[in-house]
């Protein structure tokens, strides 16, 4: 990614991809603006990524374009996934897939559809078990981008970025981490595996269902290899109207809390020890095994709050196409604002402008007072 003898002059990053279906388009569009940055003026080593169910996919395709052919092959890859990911819905006929803003059912909200309300009925008495014609249609996905060459080169390339997908153990209820060299196409489809779309996925025997519900995005397994970490998040955190009225407002934030839960503990966690370190002073943090964690946000609340629950399933090109583009906006603005902080300070006081919904929306993790 970056020229020899230059890289360790370089800040280290970590990525950390937050899972929402569709949505992880916003993120493809950040990754797009980041990695084509570091050729014009603004770079860094990415270290590590971690993601879970589409930011799971979202850190693979990423990391292994790395590691393989540098930034432009990772944001090759990534454009080649999502548009096939909208061809595989248009010859599958996604139910869901021809509408353009402003819908009928609300801009990009489609969630009160008939399409939508019918899929929901049908989800409430049947399983995909109960399906006689049900195929895995991820895993040709992610072959059809993801070689078994580009997948060897991941698991095997000193250097390569160290990858951490989650998943979460259906017998045990604990989340599993997998990491190089273990990385799969089925540890892809496990950590995205929502148990009414996908049936279960067993790797090693051991069934799987998404790593969103326990790790979205792990945050734990990053610290080890770089202090800034870059979040990238596409469940809205902080909602103005609230609290929703109606039972499919409901479901959507219900879906947002339950995504966001974990990486709001692990924050918490994280900030805990930063605080401790800043408490005992500069000589006895430098002594202490611990270091200060250095933290990014690119989001932007307010604009993924426009679209509903169900729009996380869909493969229109128009708004996967819309996703991308807001995603290298927000990117580019976080660029401009708080590239130059990478390696020195964190871009935002997570303790405020993550959870304190008094403050307005950040854009490009830039906090407005």
């Amino acid at each position: 990614m970056t020229p020899s003898g230059v890289q360790q002059s370089l800040p280290n990053v970590a990525f950390a991809l937050q899972g929402g279906g569709s949505h992880g388009a916003f993120t493809w569009g950040v990754l797009d603006r980041l990695l084509e940055s570091t050729s014009q003026g603004t770079p860094f080593n990415v270290a590590a990524i971690s993601g879970a169910s589409a930011g799971g996919i979202n850190a693979a395709l990423c990391a292994a374009g790395l590691a393989s052919g540098g930034a432009t092959k990772a944001r090759e890859m990534l454009r080649a996934f999502w548009e096939a990911v909208s061809r595989a819905g248009t010859l599958a006929g996604n139910a869901l897939f021809g509408f353009s803003e402003p819908g009928p059912f609300g801009g990009w909200n489609i969630d009160w559809s008939p399409g939508a309300i019918l899929a929901e009925v049908v989800g409430l008495v049947a399983s995909p078990y109960d399906n006689p014609f049900y195929r895995d249609p991820l895993g040709p996905l992610i072959r059809s981008i993801l070689s078994q060459t580009d997948l060897a080169t991941l698991n095997t390339k000193s250097g390569a970025p160290q990858l951490f997908i989650c998943a979460t153990n259906v017998r045990t209820n604990e989340r599993a981490i997998f990491t190089q060299p273990e990385i799969s196409v089925e540890v892809l489809r496990a950590s995205a595996c929502l148990p009414n779309e996908f049936r279960t996925v067993d790797v090693n025997g051991v069934p799987y269902w998404d790593g969103g519900y326990l790790g979205n995005p792990p945050l734990a397994p990053l610290i080890a290899h770089a202090q800034d970490l870059i979040l990238i998040l596409v469940n809205p955190f902080v909602r103005r109207d609230m609290p929703p009225k109606n039972a499919r407002g409901i479901l959507d934030r219900l879906n947002e809390i339950g995504f966001n839960a974990s990486v709001v503990l692990e924050i918490n966690a994280i900030e805990a020890v930063n605080r401790v370190l800043d408490s005992v002073g500069e000589e006895a943090a430098r002594k202490s095994r611990f270091k200060t964690v250095r933290f990014h946000l690119i989001r932007d609340d307010d604009f993924l709050a426009k679209f509903g629950l169900v729009s996380k399933t869909s493969t229109s090109w128009a708004l996967l196409e819309t996703l991308f583009d807001r995603g290298r906006e927000v990117a580019d603005i976080w660029l401009k604002n708080d590239y130059a902080k990478l390696g020195e300070a964190s871009s935002l006081d997570i303790r405020t402008a993550l959870l304190d919904p008094t403050l307005k929306q950040c854009k490009g993790g830039h906090t407005e007072s």
